[in-house]
């Protein structure tokens, strides 16, 4: 069995943990490569300009975008140029010229509740290599997850983590967000948020190794290292099993974690007043947001990863410390999702990390369960004094997030026609295939563009994080204009597919090696808003909206790779959807997402309309016998 099931995970595309995890003796270690990373590279002002009014073209008429023209050519020569030179500056002093202006602006500045918003998850799907979710072994493998997320913890603080890197291997990533993944809480300001982190690796000097588990309200907390050694799961389900008694028998009634699901300004003026209610409530949050992590016990039953997904993204909010860079949820049904806190580090993180577990399983033999146990921990709970104004506090946000739960409607589901393979035997990268089955489904639904934005890793760059590609160009308007033209033929369609697929390729590499415009464009802004310059005409220009500008997108999508690892987030507008896929051999994994408020999306139908376009542009190539 154990054989079968290590064949089955490297035909999902996983390697062997040794082989893909760790680094082999001798090696620059994990972060040493970082500070020799190429700095960001700062595009031209006249290339960025031309970029965006390209990808003004779908979306604008002749008027529109004579008015546009003039507005970009208004800004290069004006305002523009100023900034730029701004920002000319600031890149001759730092290494990554968006990093600070991305963490503060695009997260750090949000004031809307972080679930289900702004929060990554990504189910930890033990069925895909043979093990069984059930109640019967829910705290076993719960055990052994938290078990491998220690050996985690002890990899990457004696720096043997392998470096991820492009498919090929040719270029090696950052690694500076996997710092961020432990010990790490993003902490409520009144006007903005601040990253608090102490992880550090053994040569750094010591960091904490406990961790909080949170269930029913209730927390607890204890040390998952003992005298230098890593509890076994055996040792951790003992634990486990006490605090599930507890719980069980009594859940609290004012719970403090769900303060933490409130508006930021809101939690910071109750994070502010607990400290000023006494000495160890202050305390108290020092142990929760200097921890390892979070685990969350979750009463919930959800069906599928479906389910799994949606209750990740909202629900439960009385044991959630949604600050946590990471958190592990466990159902009552033994499925199991992580939750990570956005501002704190990108999808790979999180995709390492959740491949490293299933891996794990997969190679080591089922412990022990009633091996003589050197450490019967016995957990310590944190139990917060509070006043009237907290307990008033509390009723208002239980009122607050009843609006949010159940917000968002998920859909994950496997493509099983074909998948990678049949790709590449076509010429075409599977990343800009997908990216075409999207645009061509939700045409199919809306019967018009959708502004998209696809993450282009930077990763290559001195702590880089991410890049747009907007994969809705003229060159797929033109393509899916002609998919329902009777006139053309299947020759004709095939052509412009072709080519709309080879501008995407040529967006994303162009992206990747820093000629994007999205981040240049934000930062300009964001130099104009510190320096109390007024906002320029190019950011209220109405084209500048309807392609997507200010985060108007309404696909907003990621490829994940070329695993069995996903994840999602929630859309980036009401009415959008989120997308977020990886490419197997023979199929494609996707988890789509949509606001159950919107009265013109459904990830359901989406996901009818993607396998429907799917099947339609393979049946097209073979069609033509088209080899691309």
């Amino acid at each position: 069995m154990k054989n079968q099931q290590i064949t089955n995970l490297r035909h999902l595309g996983i390697l062997s943990r040794e082989s893909q995890y760790i680094l082999p003796d001798g090696s620059p270690s994990t972060f040493s490569r970082d500070e020799s990373l190429e700095k960001l590279p700062l595009p031209k002002l006249e290339d960025t300009l031309e970029r965006y009014y390209k990808n003004l073209l779908p979306f604008g008429d002749e008027n529109e975008l004579k008015n546009s023209r003039k507005i970009i050519e208004e800004f290069k020569n004006g305002v523009g140029k100023e900034l730029h030179k701004m920002l000319e500056e600031k890149a001759a002093k730092e290494k990554n010229w968006v990093r600070k202006f991305w963490e503060d602006y695009a997260y750090l500045e949000y004031r809307t509740p972080l679930a289900p918003f702004s929060v990554q998850i990504q189910p930890i799907m033990l069925q895909s290599i043979g093990i069984e979710e059930s109640k019967k072994d829910c705290l076993k493998n719960f055990a052994r997850i938290v078990h491998y997320f220690g050996v985690y913890f002890q990899i990457l603080r004696e720096e043997k983590l392998r470096p991820t890197t492009n498919p090929d291997g040719s270029v090696v990533f950052s690694s500076n967000q996997f710092k961020r993944l432990y010990n790490t809480s993003r902490i409520p300001g009144e006007i903005k948020d601040e990253i608090f982190n102490c992880f550090k690796t053994k040569t750094e000097g010591e960091c904490p190794s406990t961790i909080v588990v949170i269930g029913k309200g209730r927390i607890f907390y204890f040390d998952i290292i003992q005298n230098n050694k890593l509890l076994s799961p055996a040792e951790l389900l003992h634990t486990f099993s006490i605090i599930y008694g507890k719980i069980d028998n009594e859940s609290e009634n004012y719970s403090i974690p769900l303060l933490t699901c409130d508006e930021r300004t809101g939690w910071f003026k109750n994070r502010k007043h607990l400290i000023e209610i006494s000495n160890e409530n202050e305390e108290f949050l020092k142990v929760i947001e200097s921890s390892m992590m979070v685990f969350i016990l979750d009463d919930r039953e959800p069906r599928d990863i479906s389910e799994v997904c949606a209750h990740l993204l909202d629900g439960n909010y009385q044991s959630k410390w949604i600050d946590k860079s990471v958190s592990l949820t466990v159902f009552r049904n033994g499925k199991y999702g992580c939750v990570g806190e956005h501002s704190s580090y990108d999808g790979p993180v999180s995709m390492s990390y959740g491949g490293f577990i299933l891996e794990s399983f997969t190679e080591d033999p089922e412990p022990n369960w009633n091996e003589n146990l050197k450490y019967k921990i016995l957990p310590k709970e944190i139990k917060f004094k509070i006043d009237e104004k907290i307990k008033s506090e509390i009723a208002r946000v239980e009122k607050v997030v009843e609006g949010f739960t159940d917000s968002v409607t998920v859909y994950c589901q496997e493509y099983r026609n074909y998948g990678k393979n049949f790709m590449k035997l076509q010429k075409i990268h599977p990343d800009c295939f997908v990216q075409m089955a999207l645009q061509l489904a939700y045409f199919k639904i809306h019967q018009k563009l959708a502004p998209t934005y696809e993450t282009a890793t930077m990763r290559s760059y001195y702590h880089g994080r991410t890049e747009t590609v907007r994969s809705c160009s003229i060159e797929v308007k033109e393509w899916l204009e002609k998919m329902y033209d009777d006139k053309a033929s299947n020759t004709e369609k095939v052509k412009l597919f072709k080519t709309a697929a080879n501008s995407q390729f040529k967006l994303m590499n162009d992206a990747r090696s820093g000629k994007g415009f999205d981040r240049h464009l934000f930062a300009m802004w964001c130099i104009a808003r510190e320096n109390n310059i007024q906002i320029p005409q190019l950011y209220s220009d109405p084209l500048y909206f309807k392609s997507g500008g200010g985060g108007n997108f309404y696909l907003s999508t990621s490829t994940l790779g070329y695993s069995i690892c996903n994840g999602c987030v929630a859309p980036m507008l009401t009415d959008g959807y989120g997308v977020f896929y990886t490419m197997l051999d023979n199929f494609v994994w996707i988890i789509i997402t949509a606001f159950r408020e919107s009265k013109v999306t459904s990830s359901k139908k989406f996901y009818e309309a993607f396998e429907s376009a799917m099947n339609e542009i393979s049946q097209l190539l073979e069609a033509t016998n088209s080899k691309l």
